[in-house]
């Protein structure tokens, strides 16, 4: 009897232990003909921070285990050399995560061990074609459409950090990471990602224009102010740009297009050189009512960072009353934005 307490106990040990192991699984069972090598990649991450870890699936004839480490939950990114966007897996530790297709493309794979790996995996392979063909626009249009059906769904967070390409469409992206509430928006979700430019709170759409004081190529200084009249249309770029001819001679139309009293265009150059900044502007042969603006602190300017500018060349386009309409790096949808709103009999648009 004692030594049947003392067996049971023994082994109550060793199942503690093993359930307190900061480890997840996942168990590749593809097609027998798949030998690949797949690049694994994820955020472990404990109470005193975490690291990127990049590991190797040896897949040989279908079969590969690989263990991961992890203390709190995890995304497991997976690419093969040919991939253009990754198989995303939901790995807590202690998983078993199965893994399965019928071919060597991780976006043809089924993954099992827990309900947000199922709701991917369907999501992914419902999606497969337009995953494939990778067109940003479309991408974010799938994402979008299980967003708005699923703002509770942690699976929608995944989807939005993962997949939707926010440097095309960020005021999408802002609208769509402000429909997410309860589950879906705990923070922790972002400290899965181990991404640190995400932060829930700043998931307000950006700010609207008052008054903007920069240093000018005119006085030194200059303002550029709304009118409440008329909208305002600007531009954010460096020196060097290959197509910034195209960006000029846009400019340039919308000269030709609309009244000097009552169009307003301004520029930003966010080059660390004034004298390039200047050279350029030489060279642009732009209408002299036009604003132009020198950031010699790039993007860390503070007008910048109030803005959310995060790519360059960039766009906003704000209506009469400072509000943003358009934000982006499309020159003809921030153009197209700007006739619609002169044309609009009432240009103002809510946020």
């Amino acid at each position: 009897m004692v030594s049947l307490i003392r067996y049971l106990f023994l082994l109550s040990l060793v199942v503690f232990t093993a359930c307190g192991k900061n480890e997840f699984n996942l168990e590749f069972q593809l097609a027998t003909d798949v030998t690949e090598n797949y690049n694994v990649n994820y955020y472990a991450s404990d109470t005193k921070g975490g690291r990127t870890i990049q590991a190797v699936a040896s897949v040989r004839e279908g079969k590969c285990d690989l263990k991961g480490y992890t203390k709190r939950p995890t995304i497991v990114y997976i690419t093969q050399r040919a991939s253009v966007l990754p198989l995303v897996i939901y790995a807590e530790r202690n998983n078993k995560i199965e893994i399965s297709g019928e071919n060597k493309d991780p976006l043809d794979w089924e993954v099992r061990g827990n309900l947000i790996n199922e709701t991917l995996s369907e999501w992914r392979i419902e999606n497969k074609e337009i995953m494939v063909k990778c067109t940003p626009d479309s991408v974010n249009k799938a994402v979008g459409s299980f967003v708005e059906e699923n703002p509770e769904n942690p699976v929608s967070t995944i989807l939005m950090l993962c997949y939707f390409n926010r440097k095309v469409q960020e005021r999408r992206y802002e609208e769509l990471m402000g429909m997410l509430k309860g589950d879906a928006k705990d923070p922790e979700w972002l400290g899965m990602i181990g991404r640190t430019d995400q932060i829930y709170h700043s998931y307000s759409y950006p700010a609207r224009l008052e008054s903007m004081v920069m240093r000018s190529a005119k006085k030194g200084g200059d303002t550029l102010f709304i009118d409440h009249k008329n909208p305002i249309f600007l531009l954010f770029w460096e020196t060097g740009y290959t197509n910034r001819k195209v960006i000029i001679d846009s400019i340039k139309s919308l000269e030709k297009e609309f009244p000097d009293s009552l169009r307003i265009i301004a520029d930003v150059c966010l080059d660390i050189d004034s004298i390039g900044w200047k050279n350029a502007m030489k060279k642009d042969s732009l209408f002299k009512e036009m604003k132009r603006f020198w950031s010699p602190t790039g993007l860390t300017d503070p007008t910048m960072m109030k803005f959310k500018v995060t790519a360059i060349p960039y766009y906003i386009v704000f209506n009469k009353e400072g509000v943003q309409s358009y934000r982006g790096t499309e020159l003809s949808d921030a153009i197209t934005e700007y006739r619609t709103l002169f044309n609009s009999k009432d240009s103002t648009l809510n946020p």
